[in-house]
């Protein structure tokens, strides 16, 4: 899942900090916002999303004072609140969610430990714990799900990173490996694998796992910080920056070089990338989508979501559809995109 609310504080390719904008490109309208708080209420924060099949979407909210909810939310818009029990409310910066199956998995902390709820048709599952992993030693966690995988990249205390594959309805650990660097995303192949963003000091690179988290492939990702990828065609596109300038790779190869810093999701269909943005380019910050032609690097389209907020997380497919759910105006909203 995309995730980065430390690192969104300007926008890739705008008008003054980045690549020009074609003249067709601005004042696009966007989908329409689902509000959520009447869900959990609107001091709920915002931890996750999920996209499932049929217009569905799943948002991972923690109220005041918990216990953490999810909001179901139909193809209509009608949202249904799923209290998930057992998790800690107190640790959000360690929950997390995924689609997986017909449902999802919240993964976060129990009883010290780094604990899993399977969410189906007919609600929250049992707290089970993850093997034997203490939460003491995590400082960061990203998950990514297919249909019965599900895998965590865990950033270390101490800084020593790994990802592991779980078993989604047991919490039984199938296998781990240790990555180079600290992780900053993590997606599904498709396969039952996985591949995890990292960066350590000056570099930036993407690790490939299967099902059992063996590696089976890396690839070099330049200097700079590592951002947000995709798996599009069976091919692994990423992003990666440092002093104002963000690039995007297929592989190993770069694709296009524009100035500007890490967005927070990004989708590639063929040669056009979807990029979701908290842009800062204002008073107050604002949640963009925006469509980049990889041969050029020019904005060919560009739609405002929120005109104050910042993205919490985006669950994006290959063609750009998906969801984005963003702390907007001060309360939790929706957006589903495609």
């Amino acid at each position: 899942m995309r995730r980065f609310p430390a690192l969104l504080v300007a926008a890739v390719l705008l008008t003054g900090c980045g690549g020009p904008v074609a003249a067709d490109a601005a004042g696009s309208q966007g989908p329409d916002p689902i509000p959520l708080g009447d869900v959990a209420g609107a001091d709920a924060g915002v931890l996750g999303v999920a996209a499932l099949p049929g217009g569905r979407s799943v948002v991972l909210l923690a109220p005041p004072g918990g216990p953490l909810t999810l909001a179901d939310v139909a193809a209509d818009g009608t949202a249904t609140a799923v209290p998930v029990p057992g998790l800690d409310a107190e640790r959000p910066g360690l929950t997390r969610i995924a689609a997986t199956g017909d449902g999802v998995v919240v993964v976060g902390t129990a009883a010290g430990r780094v604990a899993l709820v399977a969410v189906g048709p007919q609600g929250a599952g049992e707290v089970q714990p993850v093997g034997t992993i203490g939460a003491a030693d995590v400082a960061a966690v990203h998950v990514a799900g297919g249909p019965d995988s599900l895998h965590l990249a865990l950033g270390g205390i101490t800084g020593t990173a790994r990802v592991v594959s779980v078993d989604p309805a047991t919490g039984a650990v199938r296998g781990t490996a240790t990555l180079p660097g600290t992780p900053r995303d993590l997606e599904p192949t498709g396969d039952g694998g996985a591949v995890v963003a990292t960066d350590d000091g000056p570099a930036a690179a993407v690790t490939t796992v299967d099902a059992a988290a063996a590696v089976v492939a890396t690839a070099p990702l330049g200097t700079g910080s590592a951002g947000p990828l995709t798996v599009a065609g069976g091919e692994v596109y990423a992003t990666a920056g440092s002093r104002g300038e963000l690039r995007i790779t297929r592989g190993a190869e770069v694709l296009t070089t524009v100035d500007g810093d890490l967005p927070a999701a990004i989708a590639v269909d063929g040669s056009t990338a979807t990029l979701v943005d908290t842009v800062s380019d204002a008073e107050v910050p604002r949640v963009l989508e925006r469509t980049v032609d990889l041969a050029s690097g020019e904005v060919t389209g560009e739609v405002e979501l929120c005109d104050s907020g910042a993205v919490a997380e985006a669950d994006l497919d290959g063609e750009g559809g998906g969801a984005v759910v963003a702390d907007c105006r001060g309360e939790p909203t929706l957006w589903r995109l495609g």
